[in-house]
């Protein structure tokens, strides 16, 4: 028999799901933007390859964040509103890009040589199409100098740049959050009833 009593969304549980999801997700991310960066350098065509790879790469990363919402929507019962599918989204993709964003700076610290490579084949792209368009050389010098910049900057760790790198994507995929939430959020409908048999904590419907 079954009573129905008020719905308490199991936060808790959320919470460590959340984090854990979020973990998986991040070292996929590390991963794939770590082969990624080496597919490009690699590529014949860096242009064609960069493209390429850069949308998969999208592709997988939103592919896979829906996929663990809809795995973090589970451990909230199969029901969670806007507000709380958008805290416990945000907080598993804030974990997954801290770690992504973080790890690639460690890599690249490591590694520099693969980033180097594709900063110097990115200036070259640039200033191709730049002069295929027939832009001015000031644009052109202008466009340069900072791709340079950032270049040499990026051959020392810097915590204030990786900070602003990874506060930049933080409101990138606060913004994702909002869309996936606004999809995956599923009210409880007020007929479902909860069993007071601790040995059956899920929700269920009374057909009586």
């Amino acid at each position: 028999m079954s009573q129905e009593i008020q719905y308490s969304f199991p936060s808790e549980t959320v919470k460590k799901e959340g984090i854990k999801l979020g973990l998986y997700l991040g070292v996929i991310l590390l991963v794939v933007s770590v082969i990624s960066m080496y597919v490009m350098i690699n590529g014949t065509d860096f242009k064609v390859v960069s493209m390429v790879t850069g949308g998969v790469t999208w592709l997988l990363m939103i592919a896979l964040s829906a996929y663990f919402s809809v795995l973090l929507r589970k451990a909230a019962n199969g029901f969670w509103n806007f507000s709380q599918a958008l805290k416990s989204i945000f907080i598993m993709l804030a974990l997954a890009v801290a770690i992504s964003s973080l790890g690639s700076s460690v890599f690249n610290l490591l590694n520099p040589e693969p980033q180097q490579i594709f900063f110097d084949k990115t200036i070259n792209l640039t200033i191709e199409t730049m002069e295929s368009i027939g832009a001015d050389d000031d644009l052109i010098d202008k466009q340069v100098a900072d791709l340079e910049k950032a270049r040499d900057e990026s051959r020392n760790f810097s915590i204030g740049q990786t900070l602003k790198g990874l506060g930049i994507s933080l409101i990138m995929y606060f913004v994702f959050a909002l869309v996936l939430a606004a999809i995956l959020k599923r009210e409880r409908p007020a007929f479902l009833n909860v069993s007071t048999n601790e040995d059956t904590p899920r929700p269920e419907v009374d057909n009586q």
